[in-house]
């Protein structure tokens, strides 16, 4: 999979640790960049640790653009994502207030969303610790099973 733009990530890829796990490319080879998105919210998932974005008039969210990613880094970010998400097109904003088109991470309402408001200090003080684990487990997976299959080790 090539992915010709660049990547908008507002959850627990923004955490560098997190992303070096997953992706298996080391964080000083990529581009990351903050940007926002305009009119969209970040809400946690029901009794799950990560957040999905939503619109929502009058919220901005901020993230980060992620740049070099390779085909193989790419290929396990989406394998991470699961059923949950597709990539799809959305605007953002540079800090220096230029758009960009970019690729994300859509819900796929496969799951309820709360009305609370999810943040990455909040997840990496009371949700990361008890994350990572299970990442490096389902990661382990990758190349071995389906992202349904291996939603199984989560």
């Amino acid at each position: 999979m090539t992915l010709t733009t660049s990547l908008f990530t507002f959850g627990t890829l923004m955490d560098t640790e997190l992303l070096e796990l997953v992706s298996e490319q080391a964080v000083d080879t990529l581009q990351l960049e903050p940007a926002r998105v305009v009119g969209h919210a970040r809400r946690w998932v029901i009794d799950d640790h990560y957040p999905v974005l939503v619109p929502a008039q009058g919220h901005d969210t901020q993230g980060l653009i992620i740049r070099g990613l390779s085909d193989a880094a790419l290929d396990r970010i989406v394998f991470f994502e699961g059923e949950e998400f597709s990539l799809k097109s959305l605007d953002v904003l540079l800090e220096s207030g230029e758009p960009e088109q970019v690729e994300y991470f859509a819900d796929n309402h496969r799951k309820s969303i709360s009305e609370s408001e999810w943040t990455l200090e909040e997840w990496q003080r009371t949700t990361k610790h008890d994350t990572m684990p299970r990442v490096r487990v389902y990661m382990q997976c990758y190349g071995k099973m389906t992202a349904a299959e291996a939603d199984a080790y989560w």
